[in-house]
């Protein structure tokens, strides 16, 4: 099988990231963000290891490139039986991930992601969580 280059945008996420961020009701959420390729480069794996409040939050995401849709797709399972399946763009230096129930919109900016996670409450999206993302240096 032949690599999409697309796959290449997803390189400056490589690595482990301090993750801090804080809730719209007030929740401190702490904790690190891994990003690693399987090896041959065809998919990348996300691993979450973050303090939620006063929840631990483990999650495995598995990042790809849809060549016919040409948007990255993910699904993400967490320790607590949630699966999400999530499509992704990247222009330049904006992140956008779209989910059933959730979405983000970000900035990469040298070594740092900073966005605004929202949810849909039934009706309408609202503010959820601001988040920052610092590459740590390995």
């Amino acid at each position: 099988m032949v690599r999409n280059n697309k796959l290449d945008l997803l390189n400056p996420y490589i690595g482990k990231w301090k993750t801090d961020g804080l809730t719209k009701t007030g929740e401190v959420i702490t904790g690190t963000d891994t990003y690693e390729w399987i090896e041959g480069g065809f998919f990348l794996t996300h691993r979450v290891e973050v303090v939620f409040g006063k929840r631990q939050v483990q999650a495995l995401e598995i990042m790809l490139y849809d060549d016919m849709e040409d948007v990255f797709r993910s699904q993400s399972f967490d320790n607590e039986g949630n699966i999400s399946i999530a499509t992704l763009k990247i222009f330049d230096d904006i992140i956008l991930i779209f989910a059933d129930k959730e979405r983000f919109k970000g900035n990469f900016k040298h070594n740092t992601i900073e966005g605004t996670w929202e949810q849909f409450d039934g009706t309408k999206w609202v503010d959820w969580m601001d988040i920052k993302l610092t590459k740590l240096v390995s």
